[in-house]
């Protein structure tokens, strides 16, 4: 909330509401409980592959689609089973590359690829400067290059970085200056964003990180961002890019502690923000190696565990939500109920409205604080006792205008409630420049949109300027066609 010294003449408290996204909960009785297992979406489908159930590995495939969950055979080379590998979606392949087996000293080293068409597996014969064992490590594709930061190998926290062609299947290890490179960490999180890699937080052998460091393929640079609010200390988390804006959830703090929040991070301001959950039922999100995926506006977040609980279930973060209409307040209540005293009044009246067949006792110096009623008592009405005709507008219309004028409120009754009302309310807002009550009656306009009211409101938004109004109504179309 914004407050000035509290001398302007237009209203000068401004209320901005924080985004607030829908989640809804979805059961997937049909998988397995595991965490750090991976996810990609391809034609409107969610592949799941591998995880661990805290007994066993997995390398099971299961999609998503419709609302429907599958269990595939796939054919081919098949992967061991394993945990926290990754998996990038290249054309109509996904390239699985490394995870924990189960057994041995070392994390794997392989590159496995799925015919997302034909359920084949290929384990790819690699060339180059192969990276060796991955484990926690994070995969991201910008161009046709896979970038690998490797994280742990089984044994080791590590810190190189590394690129996979997936036209010539050949590895690069790709040099940087040492002392610009992120720490050495495993089970961080990563994104692309505007062709840059984007690596946050993790966990060091010893202890979280919540550091954010920004790497660009065009200059071959690595640089620590240091932006404002950043998320908690944490690792398991994931990250997913959706409209040039980075969005993070959950992850695991100390002491078996686990977070349910969602955090945005935009590059242009470089700083985070907490997202505001709304959801329809009330239920634990709070985890850590979990899987993300965005699906145009959507993001899909299934399974995960917190401390020896394991999430059998997966739930759907909408990113568009409707656009918050800000609503200006005078923020001095006690004044206003003091004007409140004086509605309609004949007592120290100085200027007479007559609206059809009433007249309104109104006071000069309540409603000079708007601009047009000040200019209008400075060059037109400057006798003691005025009457001003008001036509083109209906007596209880202006009665509600006035009273609005010295309150900050409506005296509601059934006819308020109509899409009708608000609309002549607000052509006497935006006619008279009071932008308080125009940006109240967008909000409650808003309020009334549906299938059948939309064109009239958008057309009504569009006619009286109403921005906030007009931005609500094109939303609603977009998401209800």
């Amino acid at each position: 909330m914004f407050q000035n010294d509290g001398n302007s003449q237009s209203p000068h408290c401004f209320q901005q509401d924080r985004p607030i996204f829908k989640i809804i909960r979805k059961n997937a009785s049909q998988c397995p409980a595991i965490k750090n297992h991976t996810s990609i979406h391809y034609k409107n489908q969610i592949f799941i592959f591998g995880g661990y159930d805290s007994k066993k590995n997995h390398n099971d495939i299961h999609i998503y689609k419709d609302g429907i969950w599958t269990k595939c055979k796939a054919n081919g080379k098949i992967p061991e089973s394993r945990n926290g590998h990754t998996a990038t979606l290249v054309e109509n392949k996904m390239y699985v590359i490394g995870g924990w087996l189960g057994s041995g000293t070392y994390a794997s080293k392989d590159v496995y690829v799925l015919d997302l068409d034909s359920l084949n597996w290929t384990l790819v014969n690699t060339m180059g400067e192969v990276p060796g064992p991955c484990n926690m490590h994070s995969a991201d594709l910008i161009g046709q290059l896979i970038y690998i930061f490797r994280g742990g190998d089984g044994k080791d926290y590590l810190n190189d970085l590394h690129s996979f062609n997936t036209k010539t299947n050949m590895w690069k290890l790709i040099q940087t200056v040492d002392n610009q490179r992120p720490p050495p960490r495993a089970n961080h999180c990563s994104s692309v964003c505007q062709n840059k890699l984007f690596i946050f937080g993790g966990w060091d052998g010893s202890k979280r990180l919540n550091d954010l460091f920004c790497y660009d393929v065009t200059t071959n640079k690595w640089i620590e961002l240091k932006p404002l609010q950043s998320p908690s200390a944490r690792a398991g988390m994931c990250m997913t890019t959706i409209n040039n804006k980075i969005y993070l959830f959950g992850g695991s703090g100390p002491q078996t502690t686990c977070f349910g929040d969602l955090q945005c991070y935009d590059p242009i301001k470089n700083a985070w923000t907490i997202i505001d959950l709304q959801d329809e039922e009330s239920f634990d999100k709070a985890r850590a190696g979990h899987s993300m995926t965005s699906i145009g506006n959507l993001i899909y977040i299934f399974g995960g565990s917190c401390g020896s609980h394991y999430f059998k279930d997966f739930f759907i973060i909408e990113t568009d939500p409707p656009p918050q209409i800000s609503v200006l307040y005078f923020n001095n209540i006690s004044i206003n109920q003091y004007f409140k005293g004086f509605f309609n009044q004949q007592k120290y009246s100085d200027i007479i409205f007559l609206v059809e067949d009433k007249q309104f006792y109104a006071h000069k110096i309540i409603l000079s604080r708007y601009e047009m009623f000040n200019k209008m008592f400075e060059w037109e009405y400057k006798n003691l006792q005025q009457k001003v005709q008001i036509n083109d507008c209906p007596a209880q219309i202006f009665e509600q205008f006035l009273y609005f004028i010295y309150t900050g409120e409506l005296q509601y009754d059934q006819f308020q409630q109509s899409v009708e009302f608000y609309r002549q309310l607000l052509q006497m807002a935006d006619y008279y420049l009071i932008s308080d009550m125009k940006t109240f009656c967008e909000k409650q306009l808003s309020l009334l949109v549906d299938n059948f009211t939309l064109p009239k409101i958008k057309l009504y938004a569009e006619q009286m300027n109403a921005i906030q109004l007009l931005k609500f109504c094109e939303w609603y179309e977009n998401h209800n066609n």
